[in-house]
């Protein structure tokens, strides 16, 4: 009987089988002769369009493609629905909203497979214990779904106890692993502690550290050896490790790779920057070197062809070239031309502390108090728009 099956899907797809043996077949087309197994025969080409039960679950159940669901199958253990129905039912459960769970099994299909009682629930619990939501889990979950397989004894219980005591406080650790959830997704020895280390080993107080992993808790993710190396580097530049401005550079300098590096240096130096020009810069504002390079090539050109600043004036005040161009330098430039122009202000204020002021203060110094004041909110308001 299986013979003749396999036979007759063989002819129907133009192939012709003959069989050698209760094991094997000749099949032949006009381009080629293949000894192929008997039961490999039977499986593949009997049954062209057969799914796994787990394939065509993801498929029906979960919106998988067919093709996404064929290739996510192979790692999945189950013939039945009942555990994969659990695990969705469990979430439900949590009040996860079901685009938010749906999009955690797309992510990670290997969570169908899980254990619920072992594996999905104590990981849950252990979120929601410490402050978190069952919103913001399913959020946080829905960004870094793996996270339900690390091992909770091993590694996201003591590195999120790590992180509560480096910033003395659970709800600030919940805060850090919601903004980068790969904090706790290694080992605290493996990242984290020599990270740490690193920082208090050259004299960097704990809580300049805590500031910097709270704010950015990417940075942690920095190969430890490469890490130990900028901030030699940032110490060779002349920062002092006990000053806030001394981390800011880490983060800063850590953050970029050795061209992109070299390639803000080589911009700076087009507009005429010395090497110890940009050095100044970076100490006096880290970010400064943070700016990609279009952003410094456009404030540069408007502050210097536009503005009439010069370059070596943008070097001394860094902080110009990481303001908006078109929602704070642009608009107020308009109204600092038509106070100029109308002779509405005797002297050319200072243009850091006009581009710096909120823009409460901007409104009330620089427009409130004019005459012309419906005439230079419009300007204004104009500028802004354009930037929209």
């Amino acid at each position: 009987m299986s013979y003749f099956l396999c036979k007759t899907n063989l002819h129907h797809h133009g192939i012709h089988a003959l069989r050698l043996s209760p094991t094997h077949f000749i099949v032949a087309n006009s381009h080629q002769l293949l000894l192929l197994p008997f039961f490999r025969c039977i499986s593949s080409i009997a049954n062209p369009n057969q799914h796994s039960f787990a394939a065509s679950y993801l498929i029906n159940k979960c919106g998988f493609s067919p093709e996404s669901a064929l290739s996510a199958s192979k790692h999945l253990k189950f013939e039945t629905p009942d555990k994969p129905d659990s695990v969705i039912d469990i979430f439900r459960r949590y009040g996860f909203p079901e685009d938010k769970i749906f999009k955690i099994v797309k992510k990670f299909p290997k969570v169908l497979s899980c254990n619920p009682e072992k594996t999905l629930l104590p990981r849950l619990d252990f979120f929601l214990s410490r402050g978190m939501s069952s919103t913001d889990l399913a959020t946080f979950l829905c960004i870094s779904p793996p996270l339900l397989h690390r091992s909770l004894e091993n590694i996201i219980s003591p590195t999120f106890n790590f992180l509560s005591d480096l910033l003395q406080s659970k709800d600030k650790a919940i805060t850090a692993v919601k903004n980068y959830p790969f904090i706790i997704y290694h080992r605290p020895e493996s990242y984290l502690q020599p990270y740490v280390s690193i920082l208090s080993e050259n004299g960097i107080p704990k809580s300049h550290i805590a500031s910097l992993v709270y704010k950015w808790p990417r940075t942690v993710r920095v190969c430890p050896v490469r890490f130990r190396n900028t901030v030699e580097t940032v110490k060779e530049m002349g920062f002092d490790p006990s000053k806030l401005v001394f981390t800011l550079a880490v983060l800063v300098r850590s953050g970029q790779t050795k061209s992109g590096w070299e390639k803000k240096i080589s911009v700076y130096k087009g507009w005429g920057w010395s090497d110890e020009e940009i050095l100044a810069a970076f100490k006096r504002n880290p970010w400064c070197m943070m700016t990609s390079e279009n952003k410094i090539m456009a404030g540069m050109d408007f502050l210097v062809n536009n503005m009439g600043c010069e370059s070596s004036y943008v070097a001394k005040h860094p902080i110009l070239l990481f303001l908006s161009l078109e929602k704070r330098l642009i608009p107020r430039a308009s109204i600092l031309q038509f106070l100029q122009s109308n002779k509405l202000i005797d002297e050319k204020p200072n243009l850091v502390t006009l581009f710096k002021y909120s823009e409460k203060l901007f409104l009330h110094k620089f427009v409130d108090g004019f005459d012309e004041a419906p005439q230079l909110l419009k300007i204004y308001r104009e500028k802004l728009n354009l930037s929209k």
